[in-house]
């Protein structure tokens, strides 16, 4: 009874969090223009007063939903630190409010500045563990013309062959799912994954890998269990292993939990092998670039047009003249310099014309191009087919003409042509029947449901 309480007030935690967030920001808005209200510092008081109390009933429901949800405690120790420290804050902004002597000597735009801070801390920590930690950079993927799944690296089967299973397949899984419990500076039960030998060694409670009779194993006792059981591993509340996974872990402890096995030895059927060693190729071009000279990038910025590395790790670069409505086509001379590492540019809503496809058409390495809302028809635009790497053009509410259409079909690596229209059609019929679903017009309509010609009286 005791237990389906608690873990009731843990399942209000979404809801009573967002009454210390209304509070606090409420509050920094009114500390911000405290000069044009009178009662400004009567309502502060109150306001960081129940954004104190609200806050402590969210860290105590945050704490029983970690408790009685199956958290790790990994995945939720900084969320939980951060809201301990954005309601020790806002009580002591409500003592300095109070005049407490020992509070008064520390300026006030500390407390503000440190709301802003701490606030955006806390909220980013706790989307992580609610939507996972792309949450952020998923649309951004999408702002860009790309998706998660673009940024994975390719594997081939043929190149992985002769490779050994363990390092290659069965270390990556324990690392993702496994190692954060089980490693050098946390080792629960005794055991550590981070590597064979220790893996080899076991924990506490004895070995894991049976080599005399694998069936036996204890991990592949435990990856079996059902979740409801104390004893499944990875925890409920933990990143669970596939289907594919559980059964590549099967078969390699079945055939000896040999670290120097070859994936080829192995004898993976067809399903394993289309899962873990995907075909495809990098979204962008495979190739290693030398990184731009700041100096250049911070030019470019201050002439309003935006330059970004499309992730932390690489030294290409994603293009932006969205706050620049009058980018031209003179102006395209400003990116020559860095033309190399640039793999998307956005030139939309700017003044650029026909004549910017020919300068394009210097740029080796670009992937993506959205040229929405700009006065482009098209003419020319075959100048891109000698960009190998060029997969997405976005010509959204465009003058384009529909008499090059058929020219963008001998391009060799597009994979999408993004040509909605909000006041006409491009659908023609001179595009290829092969070729047809290379063009998104943007026109979906819903299928008839069989209820839609139902007559009600």
């Amino acid at each position: 009874m005791i237990d389906s309480l608690l873990s009731l007030v843990g399942r209000f935690h979404p809801l009573i969090i967002h009454l210390p967030i209304g509070f606090i920001v409420m509050g920094l808005l009114i500390e911000i223009n405290k000069k044009k209200f009178k009662w400004s510092n009567d309502a502060l008081k109150f306001i960081f007063f129940w954004a104190t109390i609200s806050g402590i009933l969210s860290i105590i429901s945050g704490y029983f939903q970690y408790q009685k949800a199956g958290y790790l405690w990994d995945t939720i120790d900084l969320h939980l630190y951060a809201g301990i420290s954005t309601v020790l804050l806002s009580f002591c902004f409500y003592l300095y409010l109070n005049g407490v002597n020992y509070l008064i000597s520390v300026p006030r735009k500390v407390y503000t500045i440190g709301h802003l801070v701490i606030l955006s801390i806390t909220g980013h920590l706790g989307g992580n563990i609610t939507h996972g930690e792309d949450h952020l950079t998923e649309p951004i993927y999408n702002m860009v013309g790309m998706s998660n799944e673009d940024m994975k690296e390719s594997m081939n089967y043929k190149d992985y062959s002769d490779k050994s299973v363990y390092v290659n397949l069965i270390q990556p899984i324990i690392n993702n799912k496994c190692v954060k419990c089980h490693n050098p500076k946390k080792t629960k039960g005794g055991l550590q994954m981070h590597n064979f030998e220790v893996l080899k060694k076991g924990g506490r409670n004895g070995k894991v890998l049976d080599f005399e009779n694998p069936e036996l194993s204890e991990i592949l006792v435990r990856i079996h269990l059902p979740k409801s059981e104390k004893k499944h591993m990875p925890p409920s509340g933990g990143k669970q292993l596939s289907k594919e996974e559980i059964e590549i872990i099967g078969n390699w402890i079945a055939s000896g939990s040999s670290p120097a096995q070859s994936v080829a030895e192995l004898k993976l059927d067809e399903n394993l092998k289309s899962y873990f060693f995907m075909t495809k190729t990098n979204f962008f071009p495979d190739v290693k670039i030398l990184a731009v000279d700041f100096e250049k990038i911070k030019e470019l910025k201050s002439q309003k047009i935006f330059v970004s590395p499309i992730n932390k790790s690489s030294n290409f670069l994603s293009v932006s003249t969205i706050n620049k409505k009058d980018f031209n086509d003179k102006d395209i001379d400003k990116l020559l310099e860095i033309k190399d590492n640039i793999v998307t540019i956005d030139f939309s809503k700017s003044s650029i014309t026909d004549s910017i496809f020919l300068r394009l058409s210097e740029f080796p390495n670009l992937t993506v191009l959205r040229l929405t809302d700009t006065k482009v028809r098209g003419e020319g635009i075959e100048k891109l087919s000698v960009l190998e790497n060029l997969k997405r053009i976005n010509l959204v509410n465009t003058e384009f003409d529909t008499a090059f259409l058929k020219s963008l079909t001998q391009f060799k690596s597009l994979e999408k042509i993004y040509l909605f229209q909000e006041s006409r059609s491009l659908i023609t019929d001179v595009i290829p029947d092969d070729k047809i679903d290379l063009f998104d017009f943007g026109e979906y309509k819903l299928k008839d449901l069989p209820s839609d010609k139902e007559v009600y009286n």
